[in-house]
């Protein structure tokens, strides 16, 4: 099957036809962004995490406590979704179904979240890259379309090509830890210097961390100050 084609015409479909909800396929409104205003309020939504990390955690302080005896070494995630329910059906086909006009959706629902929140405005985005070979297997970066749409709505710059893979890793999901810890380690490198001194990291799913620590690590190197991470969710 020619990919490249079956995208582009599912594209031409989906922008003829009246825009609907993700969840229950109703027409949203003008107002109304990936989901209608019902399916809204049932998002899985992070109601209490760790602004260092991301992670889910039940306590009142703003750090979890590993975070408090050991941060990462980016300053801030924002992952206002758990990897649940329609997040988690959304992300799968937006990765796994040749479904890359989702990344318009996913983007939506995070700049929604991002807005809300009051964030800080980062001078530049950076998504997570992958290695030419699996980009080459899925024929697209899924974090890169989700980076694109955030920089032409919030009009903050897209480094693309500033980091790459360099080299390829063993699919993450079912890895330990110290396993996504130990596969990633010197996988990723700098190929264009960074002016920015606020970057946020664009991904998809934040789970161990694991991958925006080895990018955070290259960036704080190269002069950048502040590292944020943004993703659509948070594994629990």
């Amino acid at each position: 099957m020619n990919f490249t084609l079956y995208n582009c015409a599912r594209q031409a479909i989906n922008w003829l036809l009246p825009k609907q909800c993700l969840q229950c396929q109703s027409t949203l409104g003008d107002h109304e962004g990936s989901v209608c205003n019902y399916c809204y309020v049932d998002l899985p939504f992070q109601h209490s995490y760790c602004s260092r990390c991301g992670q889910n955690y039940s306590a009142k302080t703003d750090y979890c406590g590993h975070c408090l005896t050991s941060q990462p070494t980016f300053d801030h995630c924002f992952c206002p979704f758990e990897y649940q329910s329609s997040i988690k059906d959304l992300i799968c086909k937006l990765k796994y179904r040749q479904r890359p006009e989702l990344a318009k959706a996913a983007a939506s629902l995070l700049m929604g979240e991002l807005i809300e929140s009051n964030f800080e405005r980062p001078d530049a985005l950076i998504a997570v890259p992958m290695h030419i070979s699996r980009l080459r297997e899925r024929g697209y970066n899924h974090s890169a379309l989700i980076a694109q749409h955030l920089s032409k709505t919030l009009k903050i710059p897209l480094l693309s090509g500033s980091i790459s893979k360099s080299r390829p890793t063993p699919p993450q999901a079912q890895q330990s830890l110290k396993q996504r810890k130990k596969n990633l380690v010197g996988s990723f490198s700098l190929k264009k210097n960074i002016q920015a001194k606020n970057v946020a990291i664009i991904d998809d799913v934040v789970t161990t961390g694991s991958t925006a620590e080895e990018i955070a690590k290259i960036l704080k190197k190269n002069g950048v100050d502040y590292v944020q991470v943004w993703g659509i969710a948070h594994t629990l």
